[in-house]
């Protein structure tokens, strides 16, 4: 019986810890898999809260985009509600070309810093910022937003910084940049807090590999990640260091390296953050992610041991019962191996070690299999949440009108309009509709911001104009009532700029307000392109009590009026220029016998190949042609209306 039962048990032996190992190994890649999930994870909410804080830069620049007079308090005041509106904002500036800001003054930028929002102008401690700054003259050269290199700020701050840039652009002329400031030491801290696995050292780069942030509070901005590479004497440290300022997403396993004096394999774990351009690194010591895999395994093995001594010491007694719980275990652990999941022990009839063994072979398996449907939620959930989103663009999208042309019985103009998003949903819309007889109303709105907020900004706003406009006041008096009722609702979050026009068919007099949006284009039947529609008014739904006015001009026969969104002028190519008005005028005169529809569904092709099909803005684009009547009794209308 001995004879038989020794080459048994060290069979079991050995297929235990061949198996015990392939568990394991696939245990560490899973968990390899775990953590660099993790680690994009983070890179994704570090990208989000960069976001937000460029936004703060973004929406001062738009501001004053559309607001085109300041004066100094104004400035101040608005760069302090900037400073304060996001935490992670140490400084927040508006600089200026020289003599853009006030004649009289060659170099103005006003500057809030530090959290109680002191208040300097940077030109009397930076000196002409339009030459020695990195965070002017690059934007100006680029007229494109940017995060600055990490430096450290030896004016205002004395301390670490990194700023974004954008460019503050106005019919295409060059004022200056606004700026939001982040300091490092905050963001270190920021990303301490996010950071979800623990003991993980993290670093992040600029695409130059200088540290924008590092888990060593010794470095300085001016350190390097290619200077680090060089004082390690580790072997394939230089490959890493490539292939991570490449912005590759991998995992690597770096031998015998040495991370703050301690020695052992490290787990190097690294993705971009797309918005900045950055790179996200994290260290992590393999011993410390591994051991409890390696206390599991020798929980087995010492379980495995023990059961073996005590099989020597009892084998006549109990050599029969021990034969078929070693072979079902040894058939689970071979299933296993080879994939199968569901494997599941039966009928554990025994309290020894090999039945406990059993019990907790199952209750791994178990967990495991938990974690991988845990997974498959996850991923059944954001196919739900790409579901909800196309609900959401279809609810949007039946807002518009569909229907082309919308109103077969007037013949007497064209109407055709198109919107695009650069998102699921858009915060651009276009709306029209019969007021009576012989007026059409037309709206084109643009709501600050992209995505669902925007949106149902939208909706809101149109179902406004839509209201308003049936108690037949004017494109003034509906922008004030629609400015005091967005207001209220929205508590100023969210601003619009559109423009409302109300056309008389018969005569082809327009009148209409403009509130802060992008003036329309009119394509004479000449062929001359000309800018109307000049904004009467400032954006609706953030400033209290604004007045607006109306303002008239008249469609000739075969006259075309183009509106649109700014999604259309700044849309930019991959290179970073402008679309601009010039070429909108050279597309208009390029299209002028063309119908509404073609120009309308031309322009936004024209758009999406500009961009290389990666829209950076929403686009509308609505399209009205005055037809010539032909009929005396129109002609006549038209003069009494006169």
């Amino acid at each position: 019986m001995l004879s038989l039962i020794l080459p048994l048990l060290l069979i079991a032996s050995v297929v235990m810890g061949v198996t015990l190992r392939r568990v394991y190994d696939s245990a560490v890649l899973t968990l390899q898999d775990e953590r660099l999930s993790e680690v994009r994870l983070l890179a994704r909410g570090i990208d989000f809260e960069l976001r937000s804080v460029s936004q703060v830069a973004e929406n001062t620049a738009a501001l004053l985009r559309i607001q085109s007079t300041f004066n100094k308090t104004q400035l101040f005041n608005m760069l302090r509600e900037t400073a304060a509106s996001n935490p992670l904002v140490y400084g927040a500036a508006a600089a200026f070309e020289p003599f853009k800001a006030d004649p009289k003054l060659k170099l103005f930028a006003p500057y809030v810093f530090d959290t109680d929002l002191k208040a300097l102008d940077l030109s009397t401690i930076t000196g002409d910022y339009t030459k020695n700054s990195l965070w002017y003259a690059p934007i100006r050269n680029s007229r494109s937003a940017q995060w600055s290199e990490p430096y450290f700020d030896t004016g205002a701050g004395n301390l670490p910084i990194t700023t974004y840039s954008t460019p503050l652009i106005r019919d295409d002329e060059f004022l200056g940049v606004t700026t939001v400031d982040l300091r490092l030491d905050q963001l270190t801290q920021q990303v301490a807090r996010q950071v979800p696995i623990s003991n993980a050292r993290v670093m992040i780069m600029s695409a130059s590999g200088h540290f924008v942030s590092h888990y060593d509070p010794r470095l300085k901005p001016s350190d390097t990640l290619q200077e680090q590479a060089a004082q390690r004497q580790v072997p394939d440290y230089q490959a890493l260091v490539d292939d991570i300022l490449q912005g590759n997403t991998s995992l690597r396993v770096l031998s015998n390296a040495y991370i703050d004096g301690d020695a052992g394999n490290s787990w190097v774990l690294y993705t971009p953050i797309p918005s900045t351009g950055w790179l996200l690194a994290t260290l992590l010591p393999e011993d410390e992610l591994t051991l409890p895999l390696r206390q599991q395994i020798n929980m087995a093995l010492s379980g495995l041991t023990l059961t073996i001594v005590l099989i020597f010491l009892l084998v006549w007694r109990i050599s029969s019962r021990l034969s078929r719980p070693i072979k079902q275990l040894e058939a689970a652990v071979s299933e296993v191996a080879r994939g199968k999941l569901d494997t599941h022990i039966e009928n554990i009839r025994s309290l020894d070690e090999l039945g406990r063994l059993s019990i907790g072979f199952n209750r791994m398996l178990k967990n495991l299999k938990q974690q991988i449907e845990l997974r498959s939620q996850q991923e059944a959930s954001q196919r739900l949440l790409e579901r909800e989103w196309q609900m959401a663009r279809e609810t949007q999208r039946s807002l518009l009108p569909t229907t082309f042309p919308p109103f077969p019985a007037h013949k007497e103009f064209d109407l055709y309009a198109v919107n695009q998003p650069a998102r699921h949903v858009a915060g651009d819309y276009f709306d029209f509709f019969m007021l009576n007889p012989q007026t059409l109303m037309l709206v084109i709105a643009d709501v600050s911001g992209k995505g669902m907020s925007a949106a149902l900004v939208m909706a809101v706003t149109r179902t406004i104009l839509r209201s308003l406009a049936q108690t037949g006041k004017s494109p003034a008096e509906i922008l004030y009532e629609a400015n005091e009722q967005l207001r209220e609702s929205q508590k100023g979050a969210a601003f619009v700029t559109l423009f409302l026009g109300s056309y008389h068919i018969v005569s082809g007099r327009l009148t209409y307000a403009n509130a802060g949006h992008t003036p329309p284009l009119l394509l004479s039947r000449d062929g001359v392109v000309s800018s109307v529609g000049a904004a009467t008014g400032t954006i609706v739904g953030m400033l209290e009590q604004q007045e607006y006015r109306n303002a008239e001009f008249r469609l000739q026969p075969d006259d075309l009026l183009l509106l649109f969104t700014d999604g259309f002028p700044e849309a930019r190519s991959p290179s970073g220029e402008f679309y601009g008005q010039s070429r909108i005028k050279t597309f208009l005169q390029n299209h002028a016998k063309s119908p509404v529809s073609t120009i309308c569904e031309s322009a936004i092709d024209e758009i999406n190949q500009f961009q290389n099909h990666q829209l950076a803005d929403d686009i509308t684009i609505l399209a009205l042609r005055r037809n010539p009547s032909g009929s005396a009794s129109v002609l006549d209308d038209a003069q009494r209306i006169e």
